[in-house]
């Protein structure tokens, strides 16, 4: 299986730097669905044997853009971005100030940002959501090309997932880049990654 991975265009949360998890259901900004448009024409988005999508809609209009609206994207909640609690939709600077233990050197969360945002979904929870959507997808397109189109968190846990490895070991994700994993059917779906945050434009 040719795994495609990709986080959504712009969004206007992007645009002011908030927290904007699976509870900030915002839509792309106007920039943002011109750059995805503009990253449709750069890839052969035609290419894929199925399609899947979170059903947050900065992720499904991200998705119909760049499959010029394919009518069979498939839905699935467990790709959906990470659930920040009472962080959604707050500026991150003020609580690095008041958290600092929580973010790590690059100023992302790290493992113990939970502890401090009230009804915030773990890493752990992530992965293990991303990991039983993985498993699904290999039994349903084991030699297929997949499209996924999620969040930036959500593709992190997914590669640690696919490659087991910790998730901190990804970095950032940008809007609309290639992540491209090829996982070998008939060697136990043994993975390799092929391109991490690509830039297609």
């Amino acid at each position: 299986m040719d795994l495609i991975v990709v986080r959504h265009s712009i969004s206007v949360a992007n645009h002011q730097d908030l927290i904007s998890g699976a509870d900030s259901d915002v839509p792309l900004s106007a920039e943002g669905v011109a750059y995805a448009q503009k990253v449709r024409a750069a890839y052969d988005w035609d290419r894929f044997d199925a399609v899947y999508a979170s059903p947050l809609q900065r992720a499904q209009k991200t998705a119909q853009i760049l499959t010029a609206d394919r009518p069979d994207i498939q839905l699935d909640a467990r790709i959906e971005e990470m659930h920040f609690g009472e962080w959604e939709g707050l500026s991150a600077d003020p609580i690095r100030t008041v958290h600092p233990d929580a973010f790590d050197y690059m100023g992302m969360f790290n493992e113990n940002y939970a502890k401090y945002a009230p009804g915030a979904e773990s890493y752990a929870s992530v992965i293990a959501r991303t990991a039983a959507f993985l498993a699904d997808v290999e039994q349903a397109h084991p030699s297929d090309a997949v499209l996924v189109v999620c969040h930036g968190m959500t593709i992190r846990a997914l590669m640690a997932a696919v490659l087991h490895a910790p998730v901190f070991s990804f970095g950032t994700v940008h809007n609309v880049t290639l992540n491209q994993v090829h996982l070998d059917e008939n060697d136990g779906f043994r993975p390799r990654l092929e391109s991490y945050d690509q830039a297609l434009v």
